[in-house]
């Protein structure tokens, strides 16, 4: 091993731009593997995302006995589970199926968090929310799900 001698400022630096020098060709290599670990921080969350596959106050009014706006319907679906949600004036309540005892997580986007738990038919009330999209969580014997961020 080569003794460096750093008493001299100069010296310091032009050993310092040599050992950058040798460590340059390796600097892409670090940055792939990198990016490649940090790519499955999500991965788990990624598998469990349930996509919302419908919309009832995106689709064309039809002919029906409830007035416009009355209530909305929203379905999202993955596998093992999926979720159903019906937002009325004041009120949600929702459905996971297949239907099962389980647990609801709501998260706001301001960071609060409130649960509820279904019963064994999966149906469940979701508490007063602030407004603003939120994201649920489910947690039953069958699977667990995360929905997309939502305004309700």
């Amino acid at each position: 091993m080569t003794r460096r001698r750093w008493d001299d400022d100069e010296r310091l630096f032009e050993d310092l731009a040599e050992a950058l020098r040798d460590a340059a060709p390796l600097a892409r290599t670090i940055a792939e593997h990198a990016e490649g670990a940090l790519s499955w921080r999500t991965i788990d969350e990624e598998l469990l995302r349930a996509v919302l596959t419908f919309d009832s106050s995106l689709e064309p009014a039809a002919d029906t006995r409830a007035e416009p706006g009355e209530s909305r319907l929203l379905v999202f679906t993955s596998t093992p589970l999926s979720m159903e949600l019906e937002v009325m004036y004041g009120e949600v309540v929702g459905q996971i199926l297949p239907p099962s005892a389980g647990e609801i997580q709501i998260e706001t986007s301001d960071g609060a968090e409130y649960r509820v738990n279904t019963n064994e038919s999966g149906f469940f009330d979701l508490p007063s929310l602030p407004p603003g999209p939120v994201r649920l969580r489910c947690s039953t014997a069958t699977g667990r799900v995360v929905t997309d961020w939502v305004r309700l």
